[in-house]
């Protein structure tokens, strides 16, 4: 089950290494916390923490498009 949560973790940093360049400094660097407090999280974690992680995970993705999304519609 957390291998499934480490592989959404994962793409969410490469999400962010292709297209966060388009992002200013802060964003950026609150994503990648972000990114990083999950993956530290995810070793050890048992069922109930896993789901809450998991739900963390999705949340973050969602932001990261819909800002993503935004900051290219800005610049087109």
């Amino acid at each position: 089950m957390s291998s499934d949560l480490k592989k959404l973790v994962d793409e969410l940093e490469v999400l962010l290494i292709e297209r966060g360049g388009s992002l200013d400094a802060p964003a950026r660097r609150e994503f990648e916390g972000q990114i990083e407090r999950l993956r530290t999280s995810i070793d050890g974690a048992d069922v109930v923490r896993t789901a809450w992680l998991r739900k963390e995970a999705l949340q973050t993705l969602a932001s990261l498009l819909s800002v993503l999304t935004n900051v290219i519609t800005l610049l087109k």
